[in-house]
């Protein structure tokens, strides 16, 4: 699933050889491989390189296409690339989570973890998008295992539960693949249309 939060203004050019010099960059940050599986066949398809967020060189870049997973009220690496692109730069910032980003409540809050990071004077060259990656629970390390817990006991007191919510319960312990690389398809759709 894609969702685009943000107006995108993008600088056109007369000359379509200096659209074809445009440089596009794939970085991750990813704890688990979700966001690593994504970036690497995102990259492939568009022809390009792909990077771990934390020594990305981003020296002449005209467009970051960062996918990072959601932790803690934060986007993994977000922050680190932002502050490395080149002034007048372009990003598309891909959250990778497991959060329907169809229930707009979840996209609002990824939206929100993700403008925090992002510096006002940037903000017209950002676009948003969103995917489901995946849950392993026997992977996890025990920090992360203590708060998907806590998690799971917060949602229990609730009165009233979303469908989310009870899947969150019913799949807690086990494994939960969302990863569908075919999800890609509109972001490669908009980093071609960039690229004119």
């Amino acid at each position: 699933m894609w969702r685009i939060n943000a107006p995108f203004t993008s600088v056109s050019s007369s000359c379509d050889s200096i659209a074809d010099m445009r440089k596009v960059v794939v970085t991750y940050s990813s704890v688990y491989g979700s966001s690593r599986k994504y970036a690497e066949a995102l990259a492939g398809r568009i022809g390009t390189t792909v990077s771990d967020a934390s020594s990305p060189d981003l020296s002449d870049v005209d467009l970051v296409v960062h996918f990072g997973g959601l932790y803690a009220g934060t986007m993994a690496g977000l922050k680190r690339v932002v502050g490395r692109m080149p002034d007048g730069s372009s990003l598309y910032a891909v959250s990778v989570g497991i959060a329907d980003p169809c229930v707009e409540r979840n996209a609002k809050a990824i939206d929100d973890v993700i403008w925090k990071h992002i510096p006002d004077g940037m903000k017209d060259r950002v676009r948003i998008f969103h995917l489901r990656g995946r849950l392993d629970y026997p992977a996890m390390t025990a920090r992360h295992r203590a708060m998907m817990w806590m998690l799971c006991r917060w949602i229990r007191g609730r009165k009233e539960r979303s469908e989310e919510d009870q899947m969150v319960l019913d799949t807690y312990g086990s494994v939960v693949d969302f990863i569908d690389l075919e999800s890609l398809d509109p972001l490669v759709s908009a980093i071609e249309a960039w690229r004119q």
